[in-house]
């Protein structure tokens, strides 16, 4: 069909396969190419051309959208060459190892006229999504804290992988932490300002525990822990948001539930009514009241405490986000004047955050207790 785009995939790891898997069945959309530098993952999908080096799959006249899912050291190299061949670029996080890489990349995309975006699929996430109104409604009045707790396992990353290599990854915080800076962003719609880090070596090999904190405008104070630590039937992701008159928790690093309480009115009930998926509240009514929460004065007249979820398992709510992405991609590539739920300047911004926090090797934030 005219209107079908051309999709080229670089990296056929785990996610590089599964994005081909959730992409291949959208209307108007056809997998055109996919590259490996390993041949043997011409076997994975043996209709579609393959190409064990990118560079030919750059020549291919049939993709429009190059997408990247290589380790994240290559992810700038690749991006700047596919750019160059008038590409469009869907790269995975990070979109470089260093903002500087990732301002290339915008300034090239801009100077070549693609788009070029990174593939933050939690913006896409209606739990996160009804989040954000709720916040943005004041529904349980301001925002103080946001708190990212990430237990992840260590199973799918053993020793020697090259998570472990800064050098590739950027650690942690730039592999991995990205996401969440950027959800809290996207969440508050407030930028971040300042930030530190701290983080714990288990060998001389693995950083596998890492602390950050950042203020936000309105001094707001996110604090975010990662661990690659957990068996991975036990691994857990929550995002908690302390508000003046109550509190937000969501759950899973594939946000699929959230839990909430609070004091409120009728207009925050039906906000939370119309936002969430699935929701169910017990509702407690009020005397109509002011109270005073931190430098604020506000009027409500109702105790809430509810949760609500999606309903449907992990890796079928991880297909919906990532095709959302790819048609929110689509729409920019076909109608220039559309701005894409996420940005190169959504993503520079995350990875700036990154690297402020994370730990310099021996530096220490921590002052030593004791006389």
């Amino acid at each position: 069909m005219e209107d079908t785009i051309g999709i080229g995939v670089i990296g056929l790891g785990g996610f590089g396969r599964f994005l081909v898997e959730q992409w291949s069945v959208m209307d108007n959309i056809k997998i055109s190419a996919v590259s490996d530098a390993d041949p043997s993952c011409a076997s994975y999908f043996p209709s579609i051309r393959f190409y064990p080096d990118y560079h030919n799959l750059l020549e291919d006249s049939d993709v429009q959208i190059v997408s990247i899912a290589t380790p994240p050291s290559t992810h700038a190299p690749i991006a700047l060459a596919a750019i160059g061949h008038g590409k469009n670029v869907l790269i995975e996080k990070p979109v470089a190892l260093n903002t500087a890489d990732a301002c290339r990349i915008k300034e090239a995309a801009l100077k070549q006229g693609v788009v070029a975006t990174v593939n933050f699929v939690l913006r896409y996430s209606p739990v996160v999504e009804g989040v954000r109104k709720i916040i943005d409604k004041g529904v349980f009045g301001a925002p103080r804290r946001i708190d990212l707790r990430n237990y992840a396992t260590q199973d799918t990353v053993p020793p020697g992988h090259w998570f472990w290599d800064r050098s590739i990854s950027g650690g942690i915080m730039v592999e991995h932490g990205v996401h969440f800076f950027d959800m809290s962003r996207y969440i508050l719609d407030k930028q971040p300002l300042e930030a530190a880090g701290y983080s714990v070596w288990r060998n001389s090999e693995q950083e596998d525990r890492v602390f950050g904190i950042v203020r936000f405008e309105d001094d707001i104070v996110g604090t975010y822990w990662h661990s690659f630590t957990r068996p991975k039937a036990i691994e857990t992701t929550t995002m908690h948001i302390a508000c003046d008159l109550g509190e937000i928790e969501i759950s899973g690093w594939i946000p699929l539930e959230v839990s909430f309480w609070g004091w409120t009115d009728e207009s925050g009930l039906q906000t939370i009514k119309d936002c969430l998926p699935g929701v169910q509240m017990d509702i407690g009514d009020m005397h109509n009241f002011e109270v005073a929460s931190c430098d604020r004065i506000y009027r409500v007249n109702a105790e809430v405490r509810g949760c609500a979820g999606l309903g449907i398992p992990k890796l079928d709510a991880y297909g919906n986000l990532v095709r959302a992405v790819l048609a929110d991609m689509v729409m920019a590539v076909k109608h220039p004047d559309h701005v894409m739920n996420v940005t190169i300047d959504d993503a520079i911004s995350a990875l700036a955050v990154a690297e402020r926090t994370t730990a310099e090797l021996g530096d220490s934030l921590l002052w030593p207790i004791g006389c």
